[in-house]
């Protein structure tokens, strides 16, 4: 009786699992099981602080303002129940590993700014990878390298990916970071280069959701000095990688993903840069 008991309870358990994973796709099963929490990011605010210090006060004043942008998102969507991730994947069907989200990278034929959000890390939900292409870039801003589908070094096709912002299941951020060049096709730009597009970034449409595209511009600016860092150390990263290896077989080594990584938290930054403003002002 108890085996035919351990039997059924097995089969019922496998049952749910595999109803599971075809609600809600593989890696929205990895996501539940293994997805951080974006209140379990711990930042050392003296680190923090003083990097925040070599920004302009009017610097400070910019990414104050969208760091309350992102919380007046953030608290607008709570009240109706959902959050950032939710409004991407709202309307796109079974959310699965690797896939892009929307269906439709989103792009913006003015500013040639394109996002996508996909899911394939252990540790979060999934995670947003934000470009740029050739045509929103600064006027006489080439690539190092190129791939040949680009008919030239300023075609349309060249593109530059300039940060990958990883998410939890809440839709809170937990850390940005930066990829090699064959995991997003890229066209690679030098990191000085790179810097420029970043402000440069700015989905100015309702697809396939206002909110989202305006809450990532707004992260673009409260993490600037972050991601700015993320980007030089990418470089220096690679420089040291090479040891006599060409930068091309680097840029397409299956083993090199990600280059750089740093954890955030909107609140501690927020919190951080308004510490160092009052401090100035007691100056």
């Amino acid at each position: 009786m108890m085996k035919k008991f351990k039997s059924t309870l097995i089969i019922n358990t496998i049952g749910l699992l595999i109803l599971f994973v075809c609600l809600f796709g593989y890696q929205g099963f990895m996501s539940f099981s293994h997805s951080l929490n974006h209140k379990s990011v711990v930042i050392d605010e003296v680190i923090l602080k003083e990097k925040l210090k070599k920004c302009t006060t009017k610097k400070l004043e910019e990414m104050l303002a969208a760091g309350k942008e992102i919380e007046e998102w953030n608290v607008m969507l709570e009240k109706t129940g959902t959050h950032i991730v939710d409004k991407v994947l709202s309307g796109q069907g079974v959310f699965t590993q690797m896939e892009h989200y929307p269906l439709q990278d989103t792009f913006d034929n003015g500013t040639y700014s394109q996002y996508y959000y996909h899911a394939h890390r252990p540790g979060e939900h999934g995670h947003f990878h934000l470009f740029l292409r050739q045509g929103g870039m600064e006027e006489g801003i080439l690539p190092i390298i190129y791939d040949e589908r680009n008919e030239g070094l300023d075609d349309i096709n060249t593109f530059a990916h300039l940060v990958a912002i990883s998410m939890d299941d809440e839709g809170y951020p937990l850390a940005l970071f930066t990829t090699n060049r064959w995991v997003t096709g890229e066209d690679w730009y030098s990191s000085i280069d790179l810097k420029k597009m970043v402000e440069r970034f700015n989905v100015n449409h309702t697809h396939p959701s206002y909110v989202v595209n305006r809450w990532l511009k707004a992260m673009l600016i409260l993490f600037e000095p972050q991601i700015h860092t993320l980007i030089d150390m990418r470089d220096k990263h690679l420089m040291n990688y090479r040891h006599g290896i060409p930068l091309k077989a680097i840029l397409e080594d299956q083993e090199l993903d990600v280059i750089t990584e740093e954890k955030i938290s909107i609140d501690t930054q927020i919190k951080v840069i308004r510490e160092v403003l009052e401090e100035r002002k007691g100056e």
